[in-house]
């Protein structure tokens, strides 16, 4: 063994943070959501912070105070440490699918809380867990067979789902000709309204509808989080009605549609939003307690005059800060301890420094964002078919910063704009050289492929040959494997699994 020692020396280089670059880099990353929850922490922290509730004017915040970067910061305080490599969303199957996380509501009666938390075990199931529930209500038998029918209907994600002639026909005799359960399986299969059936079985959907966890036994993602939402004291009436009647404009993310409707401004939807987000998308999956993922626009662009768009930042919900007057006085006074005004001093540093780093958050986003509207004109101006091939760096050159903090500005961020809600992340795509050799955006092709396939007919869905096929009778070129990568991507299913049969 050799048990020699050897001294030696060698030269890095290592960058370091202090606290104030670390703060910004953090600060920077977070979406408006985020921030909000941020700010009402380090108010509780901080005592020489507080909301200024004073209104805001053109004098107090000019209108484009925050189009360039803060001259308390130089260019590369954010630049100084590698970017964060965040999981990337799929938002598009995200938004089909509802909302992402799935975690028990924030609000929820404590009661309720403990007594499914205390319940849940890595032995039992969550048909053990319902079945459990349903022995202590106190129902007539008739009413319990159909709810124990509804209990083995129920998929991993908390919904009832309907089952194939096969599974029906294998189960036992019994239950087989049970008209109940051949109605409670119609409504499943759609193939009938709950509200034309017999009373015994509007009141098993009733009862399961009532267990924990809240939403379980919903047929589909409306309906789950209605449950939810009625079982919930006090929760927005104004999130209700959108949950109600403008169901398909919230998952389309059409915030503006929804104000104009119900007669209310797009901050007071964006606000009912937030409600949503006390919600759990799949009560079922409660052992998952990842956060919940809600859209909430932090920019917004805005046509001031024809063709010309400008990008603001969409604050409704962030409150604005200021220092403590009354803790800055008792630094000059003499009866105050030494103890003190060092502790004021220290905490008006931090103070200082979190609203600097908040201020240059602002005008970096909305920076970018302006250098993304003009590198993809054509997009806010003629629709989403034009947007252009671009990619981080293109931006970080025009507005002199690192490719880093075009990263950390843009991750997790979205931009209201005239053709929807999108993540500032869809504007950035590489180049796709066609067979004409002409370029185009990877993202157009994807919207593209997302189209035909929303537009097809389930009985018969396009094959990748197909949609290869009807991208070329468009004028896009490309070969019949990238169409099928881009499909993966996108997490569209194979032809042959997407074919829904015929009701019978």
């Amino acid at each position: 063994m050799d048990m020699n020692f050897h001294l030696g020396h060698h030269v890095r280089m290592e960058q370091s943070l202090n606290p104030q670059m670390l703060q910004s880099v953090q600060i920077l990353q977070m979406n408006n959501l985020e921030l909000e929850t941020a700010i009402k922490q380090e108010l509780e922290i901080n005592p020489l912070l507080e909301i200024d509730d004073a209104p805001e004017t053109p004098e107090t915040a000019p209108e484009d105070s925050f189009d360039k970067p803060s001259d308390d910061f130089a260019s590369d305080d954010y630049d100084l440490i590698d970017s964060i490599n965040d999981k990337e969303i799929d938002w598009d199957k995200y938004i089909e699918d509802g909302f992402e996380s799935d975690r028990l509501p924030k609000d929820l009666n404590a009661s309720d809380e403990d007594r499914w938390r205390s319940e849940v075990t890595d032995q039992q199931s969550l048909q053990d867990i319902l079945r459990r529930q349903l022995r202590e209500w106190k129902r007539p038998p008739r009413i319990v067979a159909i709810v124990e029918y509804l209990i083995d209907c129920i998929g991993e994600d908390g919904f009832l789902q309907s089952k194939d002639s096969e599974e029906i026909h294998s189960l036992n005799r019994t239950v087989h000709e049970n008209p109940d359960i051949r109605e409670a399986e119609a409504v499943l299969q759609k193939q009938k309204e709950l509200e034309d059936t017999s009373f015994a079985v509007q009141e098993a959907f009733h009862v399961i509808q009532s267990f924990s966890p809240p939403g379980i036994g919903a047929r589909d993602l409306r309906e789950s989080l209605l449950i939810q939402a009625y079982r919930m004291p006090g929760f927005s009436p104004l999130a209700i009605k959108i949950l109600e009647n403008h169901f398909d404009a919230l998952k389309s993310l059409h915030y503006g549609i929804i104000a104009k409707a119900l007669d209310v401004s797009t901050e007071e939807v964006q606000a009912a939003v937030r409600e949503l987000s006390k919600l759990t998308p799949h009560p079922g999956r409660l052992m998952d307690d990842s956060p919940v993922r809600l859209i909430v626009p932090d920019l917004e662009v805005i046509e001031v005059s024809p063709g010309e768009f400008k990008a603001v930042m969409k604050e409704a919900g962030l409150p604005r800060l200021r220092i403590n007057k009354a803790y800055q006085k008792l630094l000059h006074r003499k009866d105050t301890s030494k103890e003190d005004k060092e502790y004021i001093r220290k905490q008006l540093q931090n103070a200082g420094s979190y609203i600097k780093s908040i201020d240059s958050r602002k005008s970096t986003i909305v920076q970018v964002m302006q250098a993304i509207i003009e590198r993809q004109h054509k997009f806010f101006a003629r629709g989403p078919e034009y947007l252009e091939p671009m990619i981080l760096q293109d931006i970080a050159d025009d507005i002199q910063r690192d490719v880093s903090t075009v990263s950390r500005a843009t991750n997790g961020k979205y931009v209201e704009t005239p053709h929807g809600i999108y993540e500032l992340k869809r504007f950035f795509s590489s180049k796709v050289t066609q067979k004409d050799d002409t370029e185009m955006s990877s993202a157009r092709i994807q919207s593209e492929i997302q189209n035909l396939v929303r537009a097809e007919n389930p009985e018969s869905p396009l094959t990748d040959q197909a949609i290869t096929d009807s991208l070329a009778a468009s004028g896009i070129q490309i070969a019949r494997r990238t169409v099928a990568k881009y499909r993966e991507d996108l997490g569209i299913l194979p032809a042959r699994i997407r074919r829904k049969k015929r009701p019978v």
